[in-house]
């Protein structure tokens, strides 16, 4: 039993699958009851299901884990440049209006909502911008 489930005082199975796509087909064939995996990959599977409006996802998370960017060693001036674009795009907004065009708005071609606001952690991420990696 994991910590969590034990935390919880709940009996847990794990359910191995193929992929995230078997995973989602256990969970909406009655063969599982829930299906743990990144918040917004379950957001793409919701979105691109028969009935999204039939799933949501918990507000209690499981662990969170961050999320960030990747650039090359070695080149301070890059890391300078992205930086003060980063900041300068979640002071003015950009960022935001990005973040909404790609995670809370219809997606071209197919125009799927990801239906997937920005979280509690983001946001403060947002308003104190750091460069703090894992």
């Amino acid at each position: 039993m994991s910590a969590r489930a034990q935390e919880k005082n709940f009996q847990t199975k794990n359910v191995l699958t193929a992929d995230h796509a078997a995973s989602f087909l256990a969970l909406t064939t009655g063969r599982s009851e829930a299906f743990v995996m990144d918040d917004i990959l379950l957001a793409s599977l919701i979105a691109g299901s028969r009935n999204p409006a039939d799933w949501r996802i918990i507000d209690d998370s499981l662990r969170t884990e961050p999320y960030g960017l990747i650039i090359r060693k070695g080149d301070p001036e890059f890391k300078a440049l992205v930086d003060k674009t980063l900041v300068a795009m979640m002071k003015n907004g950009e960022f935001q209006e990005l973040y909404a065009k790609w995670f809370t708005r219809p997606i071209p071609p197919k125009n799927v909502n990801l239906n997937f606001p920005m979280t509690a952690p983001l946001k403060d991420a947002i308003a104190n911008p750091n460069d703090k990696g894992v």
